[in-house]
């Protein structure tokens, strides 16, 4: 009989939601990347064992995996490695498998940073209000994709993967509408992850500003390194706007410096001081310039201010300062 590892990791392997799969003990059987991520854990296989239920207000989920007829849904909280509380919402759908008992949670977490009493003096002229309107949009519309349409993508795919089990010794034909509805199924979440990491990724949401640039590091498509003083939460519009910057920092940076290398510092004092550093060629050319405009402009909807500079042999620094309320450390 194959495990429920062996089942779903290459389907849920891939989803940037945290999720885990439970047998009749509530045991975890399986655990994703995002799921040891979000719990502080350095391996999926760390999570193998412990009981899997999320505690609510009134202890943990009552319901038995073998008595689910479909997806339960609820709040609670899970506890991290370093025994901190992660608030999120959960949902419980049945796995029928050969002896039943199997279940899968999807979680979503629910901290958010506190809003505005340490985000940017005012809201500034017109254009500035709606830049800072429209990031928020983006936030949401990413929350949106991440949280609803993935977790409804999920479990069309899970319900695909099922039906093809149940119907092994059906017509080839039937298998092969099946396997390809599965693969555009998949095709659909890796769209849904990229649009979403565009907006405004989850590791941002969920970590900051330093997780969010761990992310990016593994996405860049060149040697990208992060480092900086920066561990504290910072208000939600200041993050999504430095965040985007330096996403298209770094991608000025690969795409038209032709840069192999790129370092990235935050250090947070009475401003907040980003740095990119990448070892290719001088900003030059019409589009070259305008995105480098179009960070000058970002950075200014935070108050803040942009340089550029280039040494030859050595490669090109963007600086983005961004002031902070006095006494905002304090109260990180």
């Amino acid at each position: 009989m194959t495990s429920i590892a062996d089942d779903w990791e290459s389907v849920f392997d891939v989803i940037r939601q945290p999720i885990w799969a439970v047998d009749s003990d509530h045991a975890v059987r399986y655990a994703n990347p995002a799921a040891a991520e979000a719990m502080g854990y350095d391996r999926p296989s760390d999570l193998l064992g412990r009981d899997g239920r999320p505690v609510t207000a009134v202890g943990a989920p009552e319901r038995e995996a073998a008595d689910l007829t479909g997806p339960v849904r609820g709040e609670g909280t899970l506890t991290c490695v370093d025994g901190s509380l992660l608030l999120v919402e959960w949902t419980l759908v049945p796995l029928p498998r050969p002896g039943g008992g199997t279940a899968l949670y999807i979680f979503r977490p629910l901290a958010e940073p506190i809003p505005d009493s340490r985000g940017p003096r005012d809201a500034g002229p017109p254009s500035r209000l709606l830049a800072h309107r429209q990031a928020e949009r983006e936030r949401q519309h990413a929350r949106t994709l991440q949280h609803q349409v993935q977790e409804h993508m999920v479990r069309a795919l899970l319900g695909l993967n099922l039906v093809r089990q149940e119907l092994a010794t059906a017509p080839a034909r039937v298998i092969d509408l099946l396997h390809s509805a599965a693969c555009d199924t998949e095709e659909a979440l890796a769209g849904v992850r990229d649009v979403t990491d565009a907006l405004c990724p989850g590791a941002l949401r969920a970590g900051g500003l330093p997780a969010a640039f761990a992310a990016l590091a593994l996405r860049c498509p060149v040697r990208m390194t992060v480092s900086g003083t920066l561990t504290e939460r910072l208000p939600p519009l200041v993050e999504t706007h430095v965040y985007l910057l330096v996403a298209e920092a770094v991608e000025r940076a690969v795409e038209h410096g032709r840069a192999d290398r790129v370092q990235v510092t935050a250090d947070l004092g009475t401003s907040l001081v980003v740095t990119v550093v990448d070892d290719g060629a001088p900003p030059a050319g019409a589009v070259d310039l305008a995105a480098l405009t179009a960070l000058t402009e970002r950075a200014a909807t935070l108050d803040g201010t942009l340089t550029v500079s280039h040494t030859p042999g050595t490669g090109t620094t963007v600086t983005v300062a961004v002031p902070l309320r006095p006494g905002v450390a304090a109260i990180l």
